[in-house]
């Protein structure tokens, strides 16, 4: 769901001020490229309301005031940062969507000094991705790369490696 950032914070997050963008269908879980389908219409969307906006009628503005939206930040639990925003899973060697450290030194003291990913880097191996026409050269490309292409790239101005949030209850309390 959606938030609107400008309301105070006492409104923000009130059910009725939600917006639900979609519901996956069951009864399994999606794989991350069939969430790109899923996630496409809505980043068109969000697209056009970045580009164009959209004219609100207010008691002020009674002719309708232009409005633009921007998608903030993604925030969800780890797998599910993973799939939507284009990075290899979890359980991969290289796990992390803000650095490159592997699995194998993920409990060593140099554990914070790997090279950071970059928003460049990941737009760049997303589109190399989605050049690939076969599911044996995608699998390969995941394997090497950790990373697949994503619906989230189409928005010049989202960051996707900063602005992939993991939220604390899943990231701090749960583990």
């Amino acid at each position: 769901s959606f938030s609107i950032c400008n309301l105070p914070p006492e409104y923000r997050y009130r059910t009725s001020n939600l917006l639900l963008t979609s519901i996956l269908p069951g009864p399994k879980e999606q794989s991350p490229d069939e969430i790109q389908r899923f996630l496409r219409p809505i980043v068109s969307d969000l697209l056009r309301l970045w580009r164009d906006g959209i004219r609100v009628s207010t008691p002020s503005s009674p002719n309708g005031r232009l409005v633009r939206v921007v998608l903030v930040a993604v925030v969800c639990d780890k797998p599910a940062a993973h799939k939507i925003s284009g990075f290899g899973s979890h359980s991969h060697t290289y796990f992390c969507h803000d650095c490159w450290i592997s699995k194998a030194n993920k409990d060593k003291a140099e554990a914070f000094v790997w090279d950071a990913r970059t928003n460049t880097e990941q737009r760049e191996l997303g589109q190399r991705y989605s050049q690939l026409t076969t599911a044996a050269a995608r699998s390969n490309f995941v394997k090497d790369f950790a990373t697949r292409f994503t619906q989230l790239s189409r928005l010049p101005y989202f960051d996707l490696v900063n602005q992939i949030v993991i939220d604390p209850m899943h990231n701090l309390f749960l583990g």
